[in-house]
């Protein structure tokens, strides 16, 4: 299981043309394999043997240089020449020729082994040699020298054909849906890589709330926008002393202080679908924006996340004691650096008549 689960980690981290590539040489080799063995079996004879026995082997060979030699780009290329231009014409004259499976294993080598060459003008020059490869065997083998091709009786023709086309037909679909997976598991990482890049354009990366660009656009998208009687209130507060807190406990202490202050304001604000948002302003300072019936329940709101961070308690520091000050105010229809200019001077007569308090427009 273990060896299992680190043959899965290290094809994850290979790019998805990799998977593709080694998936090719497993499969292929299992079939060149499985090929080899019933060509001993049917006694096609010694040449027919020894040249699918070299299919597997160049196919295990390039696998070697390919991943724990780390050749794997010119690796793509040799695997067309030894395989499409070399082995399988020198095979198709010992195995029968056009009366045999040779051209399946043909048209599943164009197939399988030149579509993994990346570079598109690359792969089109495989194909045309590929090509002409092909031409130029069935030329020899059927004009200039017929003497070379091994001759399959009907019984051993029919055999072979059946044999190869179960073989192609295997290795075709094998390719193509562990492809397909690789393709699959490929796209699922991309989609959650480019979900974390959305959420880390939106969040603050400390304290998981929205940061202060996602702020500035709900309140001039939904807030400045509200009708007068669609009530929004901004509270914002910062953490009283927090830079005593740094000086005496050091920043990771500081980030923790700040992560906890920032889930009491979290718990309390709803889902910006329900026209709220909790944001971190900068530093220390914290906003949250109230969608309510009335000012009071705002107000209200905001004194509980008061008293949610006066009561926080930390184990490494159980002398340790957080409060915060603030200011609440309604901030419908209003321009958001005016909305926020008010509430930062409720913030600061908070500061300067107490701390721990939160202090609203009389």
């Amino acid at each position: 299981m273990n060896a299992i689960s680190k043959f899965r980690e290290y094809m994850a981290a290979k790019p998805l043309d990799s998977r593709v590539f080694m998936i090719v040489l497993a499969v292929g080799s299992v079939t060149a394999l499985f090929s080899a063995i019933f060509t001993i079996i049917e006694g096609v004879g010694a040449g027919a043997s020894i040249s699918t026995l070299a299919c597997v082997v160049a196919l295990i060979v390039i696998s070697v240089i390919a991943f724990v030699f780390d050749k794997e780009a010119i690796c793509h290329i040799l695997l067309c020449f030894v395989l499409d231009f070399m082995l399988l014409p020198v095979a198709f004259f010992f195995c029968g020729g056009i009366r045999s499976g040779m051209m399946m294993y043909f048209m599943t080598g164009l197939y399988i082994i030149v579509p993994t060459i990346t570079k598109k003008s690359v792969r089109l020059i495989m194909y045309v040699l590929a090509g002409v490869a092909l031409s130029t065997t069935f030329i020899l083998a059927y004009i200039v020298v017929p003497d070379w091709v091994t001759p399959m009786t009907d019984t051993a023709w029919y055999i072979d054909t059946i044999v190869s086309f179960v073989l192609n037909a295997a290795c075709i679909y094998c390719v193509s849906s562990l492809t397909v997976h690789a393709y699959n598991e490929q796209y699922k990482e991309n989609e959650m890589l480019v979900k974390k890049l959305e959420s880390m354009t939106v969040h603050d990366e400390l304290t998981g709330l929205y940061n202060r660009r996602e702020l500035f656009r709900m309140l001039e998208d939904d807030v400045m926008r509200a009708a007068v009687d669609d009530l929004y209130c901004m509270f914002m507060f910062d953490v009283d002393e927090f830079k005593r807190v740094n000086d005496t406990y050091g920043h990771v202490f500081g980030d923790k202080v700040l992560r906890e202050v920032a889930r009491c304001l979290g718990d309390e604000v709803g889902s910006v679908e329900e026209g709220e948002m909790a944001a971190r302003y900068g530093g220390e300072e914290f906003v949250g924006i109230f969608h309510d019936e009335d000012f009071d329940e705002s107000y209200r709101r905001a004194e509980v996340v008061r008293k949610k961070v006066e009561s926080l308690r930390f184990m490494e520091n159980p002398e340790f004691r957080v409060t915060i000050s603030g200011g609440v105010d309604r901030c419908n229809g209003m321009r958001p650096r005016y909305a926020l200019r008010q509430v930062d001077d409720l913030l600061y007569l908070a500061k300067t008549t107490g701390k721990n308090q939160v202090t609203r427009k009389m």
